[in-house]
C-alpha cells in the first residue's frame, strides 16, 4: 500500500542501547515509522516506554546502536559531516518537558533564546536582538522580557520561551518532548494552542510526545504506541480510537477517564498483561494490517486482529 505525502523524516529499525557492553539496556527496539511533512505525529506510551529516547535520538543528543534515521533524503545518525551537522541543528529543535528545569537559570532569556544562532551565521548584535524580538513576539511574549531571568516567569511563560528558542532558528521540524505536562491545566490548552497556529503559519512538522492519549487525540493527525521500546500500534487518530488492536492500545484507552460520571463508573477497565503474548515459536512482526494501520503481532494474533477489522 502506498502514500502519496512526502515524507520529511523516516525511522528504520532503529535501536538504542545504554549501559556497557556486559550489561546493556535496550531501551528502542527495531522501531521504524515515517513522519510526513505538515504532519503532527504522535508517539504515546507509559513512563520509560522509550518515547523520550527516541526524540533525543533523532536530534542526535542520544547515539542510535542500529537502524538510520533519514531527513530529508540525507541520514542523520551517526557519523555525519559537521556541514549536515549543522543543517540537522537548524533544521530540527526539540521543546524540552520541564520549563523548570531546561531554561539555563543564570542566562538572561535573550541569551537563552539566541543561543543557537552562534553556532551558525555570524549575524550582527542589531539582527540579533531583532530575531529574538520577533521569536518572543510570535509566542505571545513582550520585548522587554529579553532582559529578565526565567525565574522571573510562570511555567506557561517560561515554556514559550522554551518554545521561542526552538523558532528562532527557523526549523522544518520540531520535537515536542511532552511540552505541557508540568504546566496546569488552563495555560496546557493555550499551549497546544500556539503550537497549532505557528505549524499553520509556518507548515511545521511536529513529533510530538506524551503519555496522555486525550491529548494527543485533539493535536495529533497519527499516534504510535509504543511499550518498553517497542512500537505496537500505529494509526490515523481516529483509526485509533475507533478501532484499537493490540491489547496495550486497548488498555491505554480504557484508561481516559470519560466526562460522564455514569458512563465513568460503569466503564470496563482493561490491564494489560505481556505474558500474554506467545512468541517462542511464531515470532511477530511490524505489519500493516490495513492501509496506514500498523501493528505489532504474531501470525495468530494478526489473524485475530484481522477478524476485529472484519467484525
Amino acid at each position: 500500500m502506498t502514500d502519496n505525502r512526502e515524507i520529511l523524516l523516516s525511522v528504520k529499525n532503529m535501536d538504542v542501547c545504554f549501559g556497557k557492553r556486559n550489561n546493556r539496556f535496550k531501551a528502542v527496539n527495531n522501531v521504524s515509522f515515517d513522519i510526513y511533512k505538515g504532519e503532527t505525529f504522535g508517539l504515546v506510551g507509559e513512563s520509560g516506554s522509550g518515547k523520550t529516547t527516541i526524540g533525543r535520538a533523532i536530534i542526535r543528543i542520544n547515539p542510535t546502536t542500529a537502524g538510520d534515521v533519514i531527513f530529508k533524503g540525507e541520514k542523520i545518525n551517526g557519523k555525519i559531516s559537521k556541514q549536515l551537522d549543522r543543517q540537522v541543528t537548524r533544521q530540527i529543535q526539540m521543546i524540552f518537558q520541564d520549563p523548570m528545569a531546561s531554561l539555563n537559570e543564570r542566562a538572561k532569556v535573550d541569551y537563552i533564546i539566541s543561543e543557537g544562532l552562534f553556532s551558525g551565521e555570524r549575524i550582527s548584535e542589531a539582527e540579533r536582538k531583532q530575531k529574538v524580538e520577533k521569536a518572543l513576539a510570535e509566542v505571545g511574549l513582550l520585548p522587554e522580557f529579553a532582559s529578565r531571568f526565567p525565574h522571573e516567569f510562570s511555567g506557561g511563560q517560561r515554556q514559550r520561551i522554551g518554545v521561542a528558542r526552538a523558532l528562532i532558528m527557523q526549523p522544518e521540524f520540531i520535537i515536542a518532548d511532552e511540552p505541557i505536562s508540568a504546566l496546569d491545566v488552563s495555560i496546557r490548552a493555550q499551549v497546544l494552542n500556539l503550537l497549532s497556529e505557528l505549524q499553520k503559519e509556518r507548515g511545521l512538522t511536529y513529533l510530538f510526545i506524551s503519555h496522555d492519549l486525550s491529548v494527543m487525540r485533539f493535536i495529533c493527525d497519527r499516534i504510535a504506541v509504543i511499550h518498553k521500546g517497542v512500537l505496537v500500534e500505529l494509526a490515523e487518530t481516529e483509526k485509533l480510537f475507533a478501532h484499537p488492536l493490540h491489547p496495550y492500545t486497548r488498555a491505554l484507552l480504557s484508561a481516559i477517564p470519560l466526562p460522564d460520571p455514569a458512563r465513568e463508573k460503569n466503564k470496563k477497565l482493561e490491564v494489560y498483561d505481556p505474558a500474554q503474548h506467545d512468541y517462542t515459536v511464531d515470532k511477530p512482526q511490524w505489519i500493516e494490517i490495513e492501509e496506514g494501520h500498523m501493528v505489532w503481532g504474531n501470525s495468530k494474533e494478526i489473524d485475530q486482529y484481522r477478524k476485529i477489522l472484519n467484525a
